[in-house]
């Protein structure tokens, strides 16, 4: 008994495999109405180590000589040099015609070929897909490798399909779907990726902005890392070759995965090297992995040119596997530079290792089922996808967070850079009117009084010209007209240097009397019109009227005007003092407004308005010219620009 139960057993155990768990042609799959199809259980395959015909590879499924797939959707074997054939029959259960979509969806298949074989054995139809074959040449023009199977009611065929895939890797899942739950999915697919596209373009061009607003490579090479994980993304789902270069240049899905894998993971070590600010003679580290960068970026231009030459499976499949190698070093390499920030105690290198983390997780668990490692994908729809977007995300937030600082820093940099100019400013000034006021003292109590005490003498001198001859008393009448005009210049002169007693002046009063000894002085009209202005402190008071002063000394100088205005009031709304000075003259040549800095007085002019934190407005042309300076105005403890109860 027991010898028997052996032969059976062993009978059945040879059976098993010479016959690869029964011929799956006895088991074909059966289409009605179902959305899908679990295919994997009915197709097998087989390895072709030269290029058969596709009558030898049908007599092969037929002998027994394809294995089952042993995966419900995937087929696996890494790269390889060789071509694969699957086979597997459908019969139509339905009373009348019926289609179905087939689907291997790798996204590395150089050349896909189906072919459809009636009972008899007979070829009827062959239907060509690959990146090879673009646009209208592909049996359907959709991002996956799909062929539409369509079955005449109540009838069945056998498939055979054969991937060519030489020099790539194999990772290709299969479906089997009634159309309209193919492009269901298909739909929810592209409006997926299509967010995802989104997210990462809006991401890219808040980069672009950065750039051209700090001017900082950070940036920009962030926009390449975040445009190379973009292209990397979506060839893996196949949507670059659709929507970008697949109708163009289908050959570079040859290289497409290797080479945005060694471009996103470079630039992302360049880019936590910037952000981090290593430098390059401080860290040893740093040098190391910028000259190892350089290599890396020199081996991915030398695998952009093998789209120059012949194709090579042999050589694709060395290069390819130098570049996701180099990748991952540049994966572990990020790693590295971080922790040694943490060591460093950056706090900021804590929140970078979180973000690069999930990034290394979902690239690694991506590589090693590229590789046939393994097949496990705990990340949905891969890890690649999910760990780019979640890097993405949490680095754009950290340079968000980095922009915002450094804008804090430019920020205080400029008003240190504003202030530090006043203080400047400040100091000219006050050096400027400390020294008027030695001259203009000098003037006034030494020539001053000198011209005073000799015109006393020449007054004394005039009571007693009785008695002088005719000429000799025209001759002092004349003189003491002379002294006159002097002491009248001298007060003049004095009151431009210093305006006297200014700390109890009302600014309205100061330029008042200056303008009368003006409209004295010239042969000029001038009206003015100056409000009660609130308090004013004795820093803005002086430097007002030295921009007054500054105004009407460059019309009398050079405009040649006959009638000047000048208004001078406070805007409560704005809060800000406000002066308009206008004239008839022939107005500022071009050349002079478009150059300022060039000319002493509007350069002087300019440094007084900066100085009180203003704003100088010029408009001028043949017909004259009007100056608007605005100053804000800071409320001070008085409500009023004076306190006594005189005005002058």
């Amino acid at each position: 008994m027991f010898v028997k139960v052996f032969l059976v057993c062993s009978i059945t155990f040879i059976s098993f495999n010479l016959f690869g768990q029964e011929n799956v042609s006895d088991y074909p799959i059966r289409i009605n109405s179902a959305p899908d199809y679990p295919i994997g259980e009915h197709i097998s395959f087989w390895k072709d180590n030269g290029n058969s015909a596709p009558e030898e590879a049908l007599r092969k499924f037929q002998q027994g000589s394809f294995s089952p797939l042993a995966h419900p959707t995937l087929f696996n074997k890494g790269y390889t040099e060789s071509i694969w054939w699957f086979a597997f029959r459908i019969e139509n259960e339905l009373d009348s015609k019926n289609t179905v979509i087939f689907s291997p969806a790798g996204a590395a298949i150089r050349e896909g070929t189906m072919y459809t074989f009636d009972n008899n054995g007979k070829l009827i139809e062959t239907a060509y897909s690959g990146f090879i074959h673009a646009g209208q040449s592909r049996d359907m023009h959709s991002r996956l490798n799909s062929y539409e199977l369509i079955l005449p009611a109540g009838e069945g065929f056998t498939y055979l399909f054969k991937l060519d895939s030489r020099g790539l890797n194999t990772y290709v899942p299969f479906y089997l779907d009634e159309p309209n739950s193919y492009w269901e999915y298909e739909i929810s697919r592209t409006a997926f990726f299509g967010t995802v596209t989104g997210v990462l373009i809006m991401a890219a061009l808040f980069g672009l902005f950065l750039w051209a607003y700090f001017s900082e490579k950070l940036y920009i090479i962030f926009v390449g890392y975040l445009l190379s994980c973009l292209a990397l993304i979506l060839e893996e789902d196949g949507f670059l070759f659709l929507w970008i270069y697949g109708d163009y240049l289908g050959r570079f899905s040859s290289i497409i995965i290797p080479f945005f894998s060694l471009m996103m993971s470079g630039m992302l070590v360049i880019f936590i090297i910037r952000f981090f600010n290593l430098n390059a003679g401080k860290n040893k580290l740093h040098t190391y992995a910028v000259q190892y960068i350089k290599a890396v970026f020199t081996f991915s231009l030398l695998l952009f040119s093998t789209l120059l030459f012949d194709w090579n499976p042999k050589l694709n499949l060395i290069l390819t596997g130098t570049g996701l190698s180099l990748s991952f070093t540049n994966m572990l390499l990020v790693i590295l530079i971080t922790f040694f920030q943490i060591k460093a105690k950056k706090e900021i290198a804590y929140y970078i290792l979180l973000a690069n983390l999930m990034l290394v997780f979902g690239f690694t668990n991506y590589i090693l089922n590229l590789t046939a490692v393994t097949d496990w994908h705990p990340l949905k729809p891969n890890g690649l996808i999910v760990g780019s977007i979640f890097n993405v995300i949490l680095l754009t937030i950290g340079i968000i967070h980095r922009y915002y600082f450094m804008k804090k820093e430019k920020e205080l940099l400029d008003r240190q850079f504003i202030e530090q100019e006043r203080n400047i400013a400040r100091s000219i000034i006050e050096a400027q009117e400390r020294e008027r006021q030695r001259i203009a003292k000098d003037l006034h109590d030494d020539l001053g009084g000198l011209l005073a005490l000799i015109k006393l003498k020449v007054d004394s001198l005039f009571l007693e010209a009785e008695t002088m001859q005719k000429e000799s008393k025209t001759g002092l009448a004349e003189t003491q007209k002379l002294l006159i005009m002097a002491i009248h210049d001298l007060r003049f002169i004095s009151h431009e240097l210093m305006p006297m007693e200014a700390a109890e002046k009302r600014l309205k009063t100061m330029v008042s009397e200056v303008l009368d000894l003006v409209t004295i002085q010239n042969k000029i009209s001038i009206t003015y019109n100056i409000e009660d202005l609130p308090y004013l402190t004795l820093d803005t008071k002086i430097n007002l009227f030295r921009i007054i002063k500054e105004l009407l000394n460059n019309i009398i100088k050079h405009a040649e005007a006959k009638e000047a205005d000048i208004q001078l009031f406070y805007d409560e709304i704005d809060q800000t003092v406000t002066l308009i000075v206008t004239d008839d003259g022939k107005g500022i040549p071009k050349e002079i407004l478009d150059k300022p800095n060039d000319g002493m007085g509007l350069r002087n002019l300019q440094k007084r308005v900066d100085y009180l934190r203003g704003n100088l407005h010029f408009d001028s042309n043949i017909n004259g010219t009007t100056v608007i300076v605005t100053i804000p105005f800071q409320q001070i403890t008085q409500t009023n620009e004076y306190t006594d109860n005189y005005s002058r």
